[in-house]
């Protein structure tokens, strides 16, 4: 057997999937695959440890398991420590909010079983707002722990059985075809942590990679082959690497077909660019390997541990934060400045036994140094572990009074809706005749601030609403000044799903003569979404749009910027601009900035109100 390789161009690959991981965070909705940085990590760690396994059973006959935990504990263990420490430390100083479920999260990294409570505790991967927390992204890492725990033994066992390596090769790939099954199969778009957290159902990245390393050893691929082969090589590179920037672009996480097979496709294409790339006759090879690819790629697992907690501190700490360009500079530096001092005194100093040695000599050489740290370090101990034998740290966030009302809201819209279908939206052309009003309506006329015309014109109209989070918010409101008012609404609704819900309520026959849409507030809205909505409705239908008012989010400005874009091509689409009053009344807001309160959801309604009057020229 060749000497151990070191295979050029695997560090830029590398620094490939944390630049995708990192700007899929900064910006969501333009990079929006860039999560699938976590399958090339994936394919990339079952390769190597696999390789690595066969080339000592070959040298040795012979693999050990406890020597290569102890490598991969050194390599791996103290970098994801010292995150935790550093980030639990900022939580317990400076951020109460995040004390809760600390507990568990602290355990379960430390078994690398994460992502097994995250199925059923954890935040989605995908959510926007609601508190989001420093640790969602290290489910990856405890899959990756399991598969270290369970591959040696695995590995050793084909190869003591002599197995032939392309009958292993095929079995891990219908292991993997299986894996990408369970994902399709248990896949539910409301509950999407079981399939994106879960070990089974996100194995076949490994298992790719793995079974690539049983039929592609880098020991036994040639530096130098034949025009032919080399040209072969750079093609299929080329291919795949286009490929695999399609994904990072486009491939939404959110999407049913995501999980129903597009994840696995992706993950081949990738598990391909690393066959060409560990190559070291392929074009790919060089051109992964360049000093800034190098430095990425080399402090990419520091870099991956640090970017979430920052982004999502700098978030909370900066004043008036908002989504910018300069503050998105910032941020990537200070995950570059924390990463650097992460490898170069965290991954690089424990990896080294000579390390301890030194470092114990220095600490003793002192009697005030070696008191002095042990005072430091019972000091902290005694801090960290107040913080977490904390009641809060083991039980999950109390629901705010935002979530409270948007579940009380769900509740009370549904009764509401089941009583305005039964009664039916029948549409009156008649002009209201004037008349007097009743206590209670006279109650709602000057609450709302709206003229008695214009309430008297709008409260029968037959109105069906299509929206998310902050259209729940406002539902209950909606429906006590227009009892036809069928509301449609639903926490963490994209743009992007609502074509195909439009489209089913036109073939139920539940779309009404006026359509109130209220999107934008999870993520960008297209143009293509758009329109694929407004082709539905029609021309004869009066649709009134509600623009986003959602702040630090980058998406607010370019969705409203589009939505009166769109209002010029279509003669029935009004947009109602939310964003310009709610901007002046920022207090009426819950914390997140985003969904209004009582106040803010009457001036809400009023507003709808006042548009549907000037389009049917009401004054």
């Amino acid at each position: 057997m060749g000497k151990r390789r070191y295979i050029t161009g695997f560090d830029g690959l590398r620094a490939i999937a944390v630049i995708g991981v990192i700007l899929f965070h900064l910006m969501p909705t333009k990079i929006i695959g860039g999560w699938l940085g976590v399958p090339l990590f994936f394919v990339l760690s079952g390769y190597l440890i696999t390789d690595l396994l066969i080339q000592e059973y070959d040298k040795t006959q012979f693999i050990a398991p406890i020597k290569f935990y102890i490598r991969r504990l050194k390599r791996l263990y103290p970098a994801l420590v010292c995150m935790l420490l550093i980030s639990t430390t900022i939580i317990l100083l400076f951020d109460q909010q995040l004390i809760y479920n600390l507990r568990h999260v602290l355990i379960t990294n430390l078994c690398y079983v994460y992502n097994f409570w995250a199925i059923n505790n954890g935040q989605s991967y995908f959510q926007q707002f609601g508190g989001a927390s420093p640790f969602t992204h290290l489910w990856s890492l405890s899959i990756e722990g399991q598969f270290y725990f369970v591959w040696p033994f695995v590995v050793w066992g084909v190869l003591k059985l002599r197995f032939k390596k392309i009958y292993v090769f095929l079995s891990l790939l219908l292991l993997s075809g299986i894996s990408a099954i369970l994902m399709a199969v248990l896949y539910q778009p409301d509950a999407i942590n079981r399939v994106y957290y879960g070990t089974d159902t996100r194995l076949f990245a490994v298992l790719l990679g793995s079974a690539l390393a049983f039929i592609w050893s880098s020991t036994a691929l040639r530096p130098v082959v034949n025009n032919k082969a080399r040209n072969l090589l750079n093609s299929t590179g080329t291919i795949s690497l286009i490929i695999m920037i399609g994904g990072f672009l486009w491939l939404n996480g959110q999407k049913n077909g995501t999980y129903q097979g597009l994840m696995y496709l992706f993950t081949i294409v990738i598990t391909v660019l690393i066959a060409v790339v560990a190559h070291p006759a392929s074009w790919f090879s060089k051109i992964f390997d360049n000093k800034f690819l190098n430095y990425l790629g080399k402090r990419s697992y520091s870099i991956y541990l640090y970017q979430l907690p920052v982004f999502v501190f700098y978030e909370k700490f900066v004043p008036n934060y908002k989504t910018s360009f300069l503050n998105m500079m910032i941020e990537i530096l200070i995950v570059l400045g924390i990463s650097e001092l992460s490898y170069r005194y965290v991954e690089k100093f424990f990896r080294y036994t000579k390390s301890f040695k030194y470092i114990a000599h220095w600490f003793v050489a002192s009697r005030n140094r070696f008191f002095g740290g042990v005072i430091v370090i019972l000091i902290y101990m005694l801090f960290l572990g107040n913080g977490i034998i904390d009641h809060r740290a083991g039980i999950a966030l109390p629901e705010t009074k935002l979530q409270k009302t948007l579940k009380k809201n769900e509740i009370e819209v549904a009764k509401r809706n089941a009583m305005a279908e039964k009664k039916g939206q029948t549409s009156t052309s008649k002009k209201q005749k004037k008349a007097a009003l009743t206590t209670d309506q006279k109650n709602i006329v000057s609450t709302y601030g709206l003229k008695s015309e214009q309430y008297l014109a709008f409260k029968d109209l037959p109105f069906k609403a299509v929206g998310d989070s902050v259209m729940l918010d406002a539902a209950p409101y909606l429906q006590e000044v227009n009892n036809n008012m069928v509301v449609d609404a639903e926490v963490g609704r994209q743009s992007y799903q609502t074509p195909q819900i439009i489209e089913q309520l036109a073939k139920n026959g539940k779309l009404a003569p006026n359509m109130l849409i209220g999107l934008g507030t999870n993520g960008d809205i297209k143009r293509t979404d758009l329109d694929q909505i407004m082709k539905i409705f029609g021309k004869k239908r009066q649709v009134y749009w509600m623009n986003n008012f959602v702040q630090s989010r980058s998406w607010q400005d370019e969705n409203n910027k589009m939505l009166l874009e769109a209002a010029k091509h279509y003669p029935n689409l009004h947009v109602i601009n939310w964003f310009e009053l709610a901007e002046q009344h920022t207090d009426w807001f819950a914390d997140d900035g985003v969904h209004p309160g009582a106040v803010g959801d009457r001036n809400y309604v009023r507003l709808l109100v006042e548009k549907v009057s000037q389009v049917n020229h009401i004054k």
